[in-house]
């Protein structure tokens, strides 16, 4: 059984076992209190017939002989009983102390000669003892159950000692029982068509309710499956997210991503994530979504409201409408609210949103929280990433790439070289009379000297060349699509930038360096990286042989010399 229907019925069946109860009761009450109303009618029709009485002409009988006399009063009572009968519709019987019937409403004259003597009824002795007697029995005379109440008289001047008639006088007054079950037949009857009716009107509405209630379930079970469903599909989306963005690599992916399934999470809000530079003095939007983005793309940490606080910020709690001042070109009547992206306890960019309503912000909530978390751990993971990268192919000191990353990355420009027919010029440099710079002044001053000569290489090479620490103080810049002329014009640059170099430490000068640049090129001094590099190295050593200083460009016949043979260990392996 449904709950529902549980609801309607349970009330029901309670409502019919109490409304029985009530019907019983009221009937039992009803029919008391008929049975109590007749009895007071009958004594009150009984003194009445009595005081009638009065009326009746006294008529002494002198001898045993007059008894002409005699039933002239007996017809006198019998007509008396009649007409009160007549009048109240009741049985009227006089009679006398010794329970002689005078006159009876019920029977002929002819008849009451024959009525047994009724000073052995119970209503008779009651009344004879007491003023008043009352019985319910059988009718013999009617064959009927009747009720009987009988008063008594407490008159007696016609009495005399020849008398026929035994005084005081009883007035008796009788009505079927029938008559009083009839009524509470009747009234049975109408309390039953009342409780049938009233059944009736709570089945119709429990019916109607239980139908209002049923469909009304009915609309709350669906809006339920919707919002179960839609749930579970957002869930579902979350899932598909965070698989998604676990995958990403980089920044750029990750935004893309978020660009395509965010809003189908939050179709109706516009979005964008901002990433905090590794130097925490800026925020840079990496992607948004929704429109047109309302917001600016780089702005300060102290800009945003969310960050200055360390939670949360809506633009319009509570009715304030406080806006964070990344926000130029938006709707006053828009909401905005900033998430901080928190991973391991560091922030590490904001998730921003624009929402038509605040509505809408308190149905998303926890969606929009359980996004920033995601994002949070994603972005999180993808710097972690990085960073570990950029460990393991940097020079700790320098922070140009090591030896292992430019191998690594000469295999690929050499292949894509190979398939578009271009040249790749390999330039190796060495800091001239680096030793005496740790002799004189140190480990430390050696290492100033080296990271000051790296920042001169990042400055001087274009954004497609690639820059490393070969060993020692000896660095390699590969330079892919260049051909001969460009590799001296770089060579030069930074020549030109070390050589300007003013090297000061601890307020101590140091004094200048130099360096010494050989240059090869692919393919023609060799066709292998490995003899490229080999060439450049040799032409290194013709430019310190020459006087240092200076920049050597490989000649053809150092092809020959050039053998693999003589090639340090690691780089047989290219």
């Amino acid at each position: 059984m449904k709950t529902q229907h549980k609801i309607i019925i349970i009330p029901l069946v309670v409502m019919i076992v109490v409304g029985a109860l009530s019907m019983a009761t009221i009937e039992t009450y009803l029919e008391k209190q008929l049975l109590q109303r007749s009895e007071t009618e009958l004594q009150r029709l009984a003194a009445a017939a009595l005081e009638s009485v009065k009326t009746v002409e006294a008529v002494e009988v002198t001898s045993s002989e007059d008894e002409k006399a005699h039933q002239h009063l007996l017809r006198s009572f019998q007509t008396l009983a009649h007409e009160f009968s007549n009048a109240a519709d009741v049985r009227i019987t006089y009679i006398d102390a010794n329970g002689l019937v005078l006159g009876d409403s019920n029977v002929s004259f002819e008849q009451l000669s024959h009525l047994e003597n009724h000073k052995d009824r119970a209503e008779i002795q009651a009344a004879l003892s007491g003023g008043n007697g009352l019985s319910q029995r059988y009718s013999n005379t009617l064959k009927a159950d009747m009720l009987y109440v009988a008063v008594r008289s407490n008159e007696t001047h016609h009495t005399n000692e020849i008398s026929h008639l035994a005084h005081p006088l009883i007035a008796r007054a009788a009505r079927p029982l029938n008559m009083i079950n009839a009524a509470v037949t009747e009234l049975r009857s109408s309390l039953l068509w009342i409780g049938l009716l009233s059944l009736l009107a709570v089945i119709s509405l429990g019916f109607f309710g239980g139908r209002i209630l049923n469909k009304a379930v009915q609309r709350e079970q669906q809006q339920l499956e919707k919002r179960v469903e839609s749930r579970t599909n957002e869930i579902s989306i979350l899932q598909t997210l965070g698989g998604l963005l676990n995958a990403c690599s980089t920044f750029r992916e990750a935004g893309e991503v978020m660009n395509k399934v965010i809003p189908t999470l939050l179709p109706d809000m516009k979005g964008s994530v901002s990433i905090i530079k590794s130097s925490r003095n800026r925020l840079d939007s990496i992607t948004d979504w929704g429109g047109q983005w309302p917001g600016l793309d780089r702005f300060l940490p102290t800009d945003c409201w969310a960050l200055r606080k360390g939670h949360q910020h809506a633009s319009s709690h509570h009715g304030l409408h406080v806006y964070c001042n990344h926000w130029e070109d938006f709707q006053q009547q828009e909401q905005t609210l900033c998430v901080p992206l928190l991973a391991q306890g560091e922030t590490i960019g904001v998730l921003h949103f624009v929402i038509q309503n605040t509505a809408q912000m308190d149905q998303h909530a926890h969606l929009l929280n359980a996004i920033a978390e995601q994002i949070g751990l994603t972005l999180a993971n993808i710097q972690l990433r990085d960073n570990l990268r950029e460990q393991a192919i940097r020079d700790p000191l320098t922070d140009l790439y090591n030896r292992r990353y430019m191998l690594e990355t000469l295999d690929q420009a050499h292949s894509r070289a190979e398939r578009a027919n271009e040249s790749i010029a390999i330039l190796m440099i060495d800091l001239d009379h680096f030793k005496r710079f740790n002799d004189n002044f140190g480990h430390d001053a050696g290492d100033h000297v080296l990271k000051a000569a790296a920042q001169v290489l990042k400055e001087s090479i274009r954004q497609e060349d690639i820059a490393c620490r070969f060993g020692g103080e000896e660095f390699c810049i590969v330079c892919p699509s260049t051909d001969k002329k460009q590799a001296q014009l770089i060579a030069e640059r930074i020549g030109s930038g070390i050589r300007s170099l003013e090297l000061n430490m601890n307020q101590l000068p140091l004094g200048t360096v130099t360096t010494s640049i050989g240059i090869a090129m692919y393919p023609e001094h060799a066709d292998t990286m490995q003899n490229v590099i080999k060439i450049a190295d040799e032409a290194l050593y013709q430019a310190k042989e020459q006087g240092r200083d200076r920049t050597i460009i490989a000649e053809s016949t150092l092809i020959k010399t050039a053998n693999l043979s003589d090639q340090p260990a690691d780089l047989k392996s290219v």
